[in-house]
């Protein structure tokens, strides 16, 4: 069964007319807006003037590969948190490691199937959409501080879910256990999940490890070497770091770092 997707607009960035032309029918046959553009500067004209929801962008173009065009939209206010999913023919370890590498949240592979693909645009959508409301809600609290245990408990939803992820992101190699960051927050396992879910649309552990192999993607990208990227963000070493890595990314961490 395909899945029902959310409103939104999605810029399809591809030189090819026929795959171009099949996955412009299948979004607008599942309701969504659909912008195209035949090479890259043109993707990046339309994505800077017109903020679309998300990106799906071909690899092999002249001109502009989408390497470069991903870079690009990473680099522009405009477009930078606009998410970017490849979807392209090449499909090697290596091509899938600079898609992550230049700022894709992820990769598909041509022929694709309609549901896998669907299910990921969905899947985005909704996560860009939570991170942007909240983000919208952060800005009446301030930037994230460091936990203080002595300071008064939050009262208000938003806030526990504030001190809940300052707490993580400040403990990243050694995490509280649900139970103590419950306790520390002013609430109860369950409430904190429900906030998670609510607004982030994970559950607290699912929240930990995405910020865990988010850094560590960016410290490898920066050079580190896999045994120390793995104890800078709380894995047991470098094999349980690359298990959870490639689960999570496709490609190994070995793979990404060296992306040139």
């Amino acid at each position: 069964m395909i899945p029902a997707i959310d409103h939104g607009t999605i810029l399809v960035i591809d030189d090819e007319p026929d795959n171009l032309r099949l996955a412009l029918e299948l979004l607008r046959e599942h309701g969504l807006e659909v912008l195209s553009a035949r090479d890259g500067p043109a993707g990046l004209h339309i994505a800077g003037h017109l903020r679309p929801d998300l990106i799906l962008l071909d690899i092999g173009m002249p001109g502009l590969d989408g390497f470069q065009v991903c870079r690009r939209l990473k680099a522009a206010p405009a477009t930078r948190d606009c998410p970017v999913i490849f979807l392209t023919a090449l499909g090697t370890i290596k091509d899938k490691a600079r898609g992550f590498a230049a700022g894709g949240v992820d990769y598909v592979t041509k022929p694709f199937d309609a549901r896998e693909l669907l299910l990921r645009i969905t899947s985005h959508l909704r996560l860009a959409r939570r991170l942007v409301e909240l983000q919208d809600r952060l800005l009446d609290y301030g930037p994230p501080v460091p936990p203080d245990p002595g300071s008064a408990r939050p009262t208000r939803p938003l806030e526990l879910l504030l001190r809940a992820r300052d707490t993580l992101l400040a403990n990243l190699t050694d995490p509280p256990d649900l139970a103590t960051l419950a306790r520390h927050c002013g609430t109860n396992r369950t409430s904190l999940q429900r906030l998670f879910k609510e607004y982030l649309g994970m559950t607290v552990f699912g929240y930990l490890r995405e910020q865990r192999l988010q850094r560590a993607r960016c410290l490898l990208e920066q050079g580190h070497s896999i045994g120390a990227t793995a104890a800078a963000v709380g894995y047991f070493d470098g094999r349980d770091l690359t298990r959870a890595f490639k689960q999570r990314f496709g490609v190994g961490p070995n793979a990404l770092s060296k992306v040139a």
